[in-house]
C-alpha cells in the first residue's frame, strides 16, 4: 500500500470515528453541579449518588433530595437544572423531559430543535428558550419565561393552551380547567433570588435574558381596529353599545354606557361631531291679549 493510500485510509477511519462520537454524544448528559443529595436511578440497577463529570444516559433518571440541586449539561449546551425534591428523566438528548415533581430550568440553544417538558399539570413546548417550571405537591404550577417564547398547555386538555413570551409567567392553580392569561414578572428580581439561578454559573443565554429584562412585553390588551357593530369592551370603560353602520358616524347619534340607546335616562346624547346636543326647550303657550274695553 502506498503512503498516499495509507494516509487516505487513516483519515477516513478518523472521520468515521468522529461521526460515531458525534451521533452518540447528544444522547448523553454530563453532571456539572451537585449540591447536597443527588441520586441517579438507572433502569436496571440500584440508585447511586451522582458525581461531578459523571456521564448519564436517557435510561437514567435523576432525583434530588431536600435543599438539594443539580445541573446537567449536554454536548450542544442544552442545560437542565433541578431544584429540591425533583424527579427528572429525559430522552432525545434532553429535549423531551418528564418532571415527576419539583422544579426545573431548561435552556435550549437557538436553532437546535424544539424541546418539551411535561409536568404534573402542564406541558411546555419551546424552540430555543430559557424557562423555569415549578410544580409543587399541591398541584399548582408556575412557568417563567426568561427569554424566547413557549406554548403552555394543560396535560388533561391539550387544546387549552397559551403562548407565553420572555418576561411573562403563568400561575396555574391546582385542578385548573382553564389557563390564566400570562402576566409580566420582574426578570431581574428572579435572577437574583431563584434557587435555580443562585449558586450556579452564568447561563450561556445570559445576554438574551438581560435583553428580555430591559424590554418587557406589553401587558395591555390591544384595542379593536375595525368596529362593525355590537358591544365592544374597552379596558376601564366596560361595554360601549355601538349602532349598526350608518348610525353613530357622521351625523348620527350615540349614547354613553349609562343607558345605551336611551337619551335622557342616564346617557349623554351627542351629535356625530362629538358635541353635546342641548336639551329640547318647550315654547311657552301664546299669551291671550287682554279684552278691549
Amino acid at each position: 500500500m502506498s503512503r498516499a493510500l495509507a494516509g487516505v485510509s487513516i483519515v477516513a477511519a478518523a472521520l468515521a470515528g468522529a461521526t460515531t462520537i458525534t451521533h452518540a454524544a447528544p444522547s448523553e448528559a454530563r453532571v456539572t453541579q451537585v449540591i447536597r443529595v443527588v441520586n441517579l436511578l438507572p433502569n436496571e440497577s440500584s440508585p447511586k449518588p451522582a458525581t461531578i463529570n459523571e456521564v448519564i444516559h436517557d435510561d437514567t433518571a435523576v432525583r434530588t433530595g431536600d435543599n438539594s440541586k443539580s445541573e446537567l449539561t449536554f454536548p450542544d449546551l442544552t442545560i437542565t437544572r433541578l431544584g429540591a425534591n425533583s424527579i427528572y428523566s429525559f430522552n432525545r438528548a434532553g429535549r423531551s423531559v418528564d418532571l415527576g415533581g419539583g422544579s426545573i430550568l431548561l435552556r435550549v440553544p437557538k436553532e437546535s430543535g424544539g424541546a418539551s417538558v411535561r409536568g404534573s399539570a402542564v406541558s411546555v413546548a419551546v424552540t430555543g428558550t430559557t424557562f423555569i417550571l415549578e410544580s409543587n405537591r399541591g398541584g399548582r404550577s408556575k412557568v417563567y419565561l426568561l427569554e424566547g417564547s413557549a406554548r403552555v398547555s394543560l396535560r388533561k386538555n391539550a387544546s387549552e393552551a397559551r403562548n407565553v413570551l420572555g418576561g411573562q409567567m403563568l400561575d396555574v392553580p391546582a385542578g385548573a380547567t382553564k389557563l390564566p392569561m400570562p402576566v409580566n414578572f420582574d426578570v431581574n428580581d428572579l435572577m437574583k433570588k431563584h434557587p435555580l439561578i443562585v449558586g450556579f454559573p452564568p447561563l450561556p443565554s445570559a445576554d438574551l435574558i438581560a435583553q428580555t429584562a430591559g424590554n418587557p412585553p406589553s401587558n395591555q390588551p390591544a384595542f379593536p381596529i375595525q368596529i362593525t357593530g355590537g358591544p365592544v369592551f374597552f379596558p376601564g370603560l366596560g361595554a360601549i353599545g355601538l349602532h349598526p353602520p350608518g348610525r353613530g358616524q357622521g351625523g348620527g347619534t350615540t349614547t354613553n354606557p349609562g343607558q345605551p340607546g336611551t337619551p335622557g335616562k342616564g346617557g349623554v346624547t351627542t351629535t356625530g361631531a362629538g358635541q353635546k346636543r342641548p336639551p329640547p326647550t318647550r315654547k311657552p303657550p301664546p299669551s291671550t291679549p287682554p279684552p278691549v274695553r
